[in-house]
């Protein structure tokens, strides 16, 4: 039941938001959270269900026995329970997500004596799983306190608004949320407005985008020239982005509904001007987890390492970041890509970065970021030296495969609008607009409603298409 359906906006979220406002009491609202959170997990995968189930109390369990034991002052058996705990998350992950994959690599070492099959994954478990190692972790270094109500942590990890795509949250930002759930008019009226601009950017822009990027990427890459490789990558650029970045929209205006404040994911990434700064504006969640649990930890470790720590410390996360979005060769190679630009950039680079012209800092992340974005769409490793050959010209700039030969000519409007709507300018002026005067703040509002309306328009047309990281 994707965000962007019709089940889910006239049907499953009218319901939800019904039953939420008309129950007072805060353990009652707790409870709707959690059934239609579990409802929600049903209608997309009941097969799995038993298995998030059974990782909430585990992960309920060990939280209190990680906290019973810092409070009998037994470090040593809290260590113990800690890594008890998330190795039993990561055994759930791996199994689910990983064991496919390196069995495939045994089949191949054993020459087909050993098959293991890929399995379905659970809805979010990726997400799902990092939010619950987060609890474990945040309990045992004495930053949060076990949580003693199975009812809360419960509606904290299911909570079907982040469950399949994030925002990545830490417990401590939504205790009180939690705890003590409210809803304003005001939550009401901005949770509208982000859910909105959420919905055009995936249905409005990313859909449209994704009809252009598969068009090209499905093509004959030695047939094609370095025009056409250039706009079917630009649109793949921008789809990814508004198709993440919509449903991170959704889920905060989704979360404001309830009374929860999610955290932000996304800050125009494609405004930085080095990869390090692309990373703190992308994914922002996913990198800040991986930066607290497991970059600092490494750099503490091996604090007494003089000679290019950080530099490895950097591709360990990275490598860590690509087999995190799949369990596929590419991914992992798209990992190390940026672990290694990363680590250059920490050598050195950075430094001459800032003493260069802005615009050429926005040209070197741009491009290094589309590259990567090569590695990312393209999951056939064969398949990259024929793209990158038409990236840089080898067929000529236009082969026998044109834009019009791909009917995709017509998207250019829609590749000017994405670019628009991916830099701060058009930000930068509504909020101006809806703080210098009321009648420009309607006037947006009643924009707004017709970009739903839109956006309603495209969904009952052409239907809908899930989300890119969904996979994930």
């Amino acid at each position: 039941m994707p965000f962007a359906s019709i089940h889910f906006l006239f049907i499953f979220l009218p319901i939800v938001l019904a039953v939420y406002l008309l129950i007072p009491n805060r353990l009652w609202r707790n409870l709707a959270i959690l059934v239609s959170s579990l409802v929600y997990i049903a209608w997309e995968d009941l097969a799995h269900l038993p298995v998030l189930l059974v990782s909430v109390v585990l992960n309920y369990l060990f939280g209190l026995w990680i906290g019973s034991a810092l409070e009998k002052a037994n470090p040593g058996k809290a260590r113990k329970l800690t890594w008890l705990a998330v190795l039993v998350n990561l055994l759930i992950l791996f199994f689910y997500k990983y064991l496919g994959f390196f069995g495939g690599i045994l089949q191949t070492l054993s020459n087909g004596h050993i098959l293991i099959e890929n399995r379905a994954l659970p809805l979010g478990i990726s997400y799902f799983t990092f939010t619950g190692l987060s609890y474990i972790l945040d309990v045992s270094a004495q930053v949060e306190k076990p949580e003693r109500n199975l009812l809360y942590l419960a509606s904290y990890l299911v909570m079907f608004p982040k469950l399949v795509q994030g925002p990545i949250t830490r417990y401590k930002a939504l205790r009180e949320d939690i705890s003590n759930p409210k809803v304003s008019m005001t939550d009401l009226a901005e949770g509208a407005r982000r859910f909105i601009i959420g919905l055009g950017k995936k249905v409005i822009l990313a859909d449209s985008l994704r009809v252009a990027a598969d068009s090209v990427f499905e093509a004959d890459f030695s047939l094609m020239g370095a025009g056409v490789a250039w706009f079917g990558l630009l649109a793949y650029t921008l789809q990814i982005y508004f198709d993440f970045a919509g449903y991170t929209d959704m889920a905060i205006g989704v979360g404001r509904f309830l009374g929860f404040k999610l955290p932000e994911n996304f800050n125009f990434p494609y405004i930085s001007r080095s990869i390090s700064e692309f990373w703190r504006r992308w994914h922002m969640t996913l990198t800040s987890w991986f930066r607290t649990y497991v970059f600092i930890p490494l750099e503490f470790a091996r604090k007494k390492e003089k000679v290019l720590r950080q530099q490895s410390n950097l591709l360990i996360v990275f490598l860590l970041t690509g087999l995190w979005h799949g369990a596929t060769w590419n991914f992992l190679l798209w990992g190390i890509y940026f672990g290694l630009v990363l680590a250059i950039e920490a050598s050195g680079l950075a430094k001459v970065l800032k003493k260069l012209p802005k615009a050429l800092q926005h040209i070197y992340t741009l491009l290094l970021v589309m590259l990567g974005w090569v590695f990312f769409r393209i999951t056939d490793l064969g398949e990259w030296g024929g793209f990158l050959k038409a990236l840089i010209g080898a067929n000529g700039w236009q082969g026998e495969i044109t834009l019009r030969t791909l009917n995709i000519l017509f998207y250019f409007p829609i590749i000017i609008l994405g670019v628009l709507f991916s830099i701060p300018l058009l930000q930068k002026f509504t909020s101006k607009a809806e703080a210098s005067s009321r009648t420009l703040g309607i006037a947006l509002d009643f924009a707004l409603l017709g970009v739903f309306v839109i956006a309603l328009v495209y969904i009952l047309t052409t239907g809908y298409s899930s989300f890119i990281y969904a996979q994930f």
